[in-house]
């Protein structure tokens, strides 16, 4: 099963380009095509349509295939995408970028060499990205702490995943109902990653 993510920046643009590189490409049902209207450095768990769609698929339990025109429709931010394209294959999603020409996945489930071997030199760009914002992060907090403006975590303050549970437990208790991501956002105000987090972190323990 297909299913179409097309992301504008602006309500002033048109989608009528991806969508008419969909039908080239694959054809598509309308009813599986998801339109987002939003800026391109919007974390892709943090937008609407994403996040209805990745629920639906999500529920299926089925192998489908997500198509976008390019990787950047996902996000502007290579380590959001980075996380995304992890996220997707990690429930089994395959990504298809029309543009760049890959899918993260084979027809058997089995990730796809060569689309690693792109998405792994992302990866080397993705670290170079995160070392820079650590240097400024640690140049930020020793100005910080000069200035008296910054004393740090308290010792022994790393969140568990026993106290993730517990500070999130209406979160929790939303997830044990059934809602989806979306519905749970919109209810809690709490951002998709936190209960995309939440939600492993009680998967987890459930196998255990």
């Amino acid at each position: 099963m297909y299913y179409f993510y097309s992301r504008i920046s602006t309500a002033q643009q048109n989608s009528s380009r991806q969508i008419e590189n969909f039908k080239n490409h694959i054809g598509y049902d309308a009813k599986y095509v998801f339109i987002e209207k939003i800026q391109g450095n919007i974390p892709f768990m943090q937008r609407p349509e994403a996040i209805k769609m990745f629920d639906e698929i999500t529920s299926q339990n089925n192998y489908c295939t997500v198509v976008v025109d390019s990787v950047d429709r996902l996000g502007r931010n290579l380590l959001d995408i980075l996380n995304t394209i992890e996220l997707f294959t990690q429930n089994g999603i395959n990504l298809k970028s029309l543009k760049e020409g890959f899918s993260t996945l084979l027809d058997n489930g089995q990730e796809n060499p060569m689309a690693k071997l792109v998405i792994s030199v992302m990866g080397s760009i993705g670290e170079m990205e995160r070392n820079r914002i650590k240097t400024r992060t640690a140049e930020g907090v020793a100005i910080g702490k000069a200035l008296g403006k910054f004393t740090g975590r308290k010792l022994g303050s790393i969140q568990t995943d026993e106290k993730l549970l517990l500070r999130h437990q209406t979160i929790v208790k939303k997830l044990q109902k059934g809602l989806t991501i979306r519905e749970i956002s919109e209810i809690t105000r709490a951002s998709s990653a936190t209960i995309i987090k939440v939600k492993k972190v009680m998967q987890f323990r459930q196998m255990k």
